[in-house]
């Protein structure tokens, strides 16, 4: 639901524009509305206004910054870095002022991208190796457990058990 800025401050000249109640707000961005307090609480968004019932009023920007904090978490930047990125905008006027800073923040960004891909590697190689386990554990007629799986010849020919292996192994 649109709101006219003049009825919602109780003014009558001019037109500033339309808002939007928080609930409209949560509808389109698809998130709720405990969310949208909790980014104002940190300082992500805020409302343009409030009604004279204190219901928060909110501009379109704030639906698009909605939507930019949904699709950066999507990719893993945590909100504290998001926060970081809003910040450092609002500090400078000139691109100048704010390229070193923001700068900063994805080269450390792209560090931890960096650790996490080689984390989901080791991941994906550990998934891969018990996939293959698993192909010669089908033709095995022993019951599978800690006491017997250890010393089958297809784990003991490995360096190492996998970790997901182990996983089915305990399990066991």
């Amino acid at each position: 639901m649109w709101v006219d800025r003049q009825m919602a401050e109780g003014k009558r000249e001019g037109n500033t524009g339309r808002l939007m109640r928080i609930g409209d707000l949560a509808r389109k961005a698809g998130t709720t509305m405990r969310t949208i307090r909790y980014y104002e609480q940190l300082g992500l968004i805020a409302p343009a206004t409030r009604t004279k019932g204190g219901f928060r009023l909110y501009e379109e920007d704030e639906l698009r910054k909605l939507r930019l904090i949904k699709n950066l978490q999507l990719v893993d930047t945590p909100l504290a870095q998001v926060k970081a990125f809003f910040d450092q905008r609002r500090r400078g006027r000139v691109a100048s002022d704010i390229t070193p800073g923001i700068t900063r923040l994805l080269q450390q960004q792209l560090c931890e991208v960096e650790k996490r891909i080689v984390q989901y590697r080791a991941v994906q190689d550990s998934l891969r190796e018990t996939i293959e386990i698993l192909r010669c554990c089908a033709e095995c007629s022993l019951e599978p457990g800690p006491e017997v799986c250890p010393r089958c010849p297809v784990i003991t020919s490995r360096a190492e058990i996998p970790l997901h292996m182990q996983a089915v192994i305990e399990a066991a």
